[in-house]
């Protein structure tokens, strides 16, 4: 009986210290904000994946670029962005300035920053 009520106890009180908790309504990811946007180095689309993928290769790989990495996004999965396409993004970062300081344009003089969540 004792086991039981020790652990009873535990419990009501694990309980209790937990009512005030309030969960985060989204959980932070490094390089979105707290809806889940994010700015992006947009490198180049296609509306073949297969393009955008040997884009990217030709870039150096996934993950390679900034502090984000980069790699192939679906436009159709991303407010912001104009549906149908594929492109090769280096993202997200916190911020459109820090986008804009990552030295893309140099391996691709047509790469712009773009908002998109």
């Amino acid at each position: 009986m004792t086991r039981f009520c020790t652990a009873a106890a535990i419990i009501g009180l694990a309980s209790a210290a937990l009512t005030g908790f309030k969960a985060p309504v989204q959980a932070q990811t490094p390089g979105f904000d707290a809806n889940g946007c994010g700015w992006y180095i947009i490198l180049g689309c296609s509306k073949n994946r297969g393009a955008a993928n040997r884009q990217l290769t030709d870039l150096g790989g996934p993950m390679v670029g900034g502090g984000a990495g980069s790699r192939v996004i679906n436009t159709s999965d991303m407010d912001g962005f104009r549906d149908g396409y594929y492109c090769v993004a280096d993202g997200p970062y916190i911020s459109g300035d820090d986008a804009g300081s990552v030295a893309w344009i140099e391996a691709v003089p047509d790469a712009y920053v773009k908002r998109g969540c």
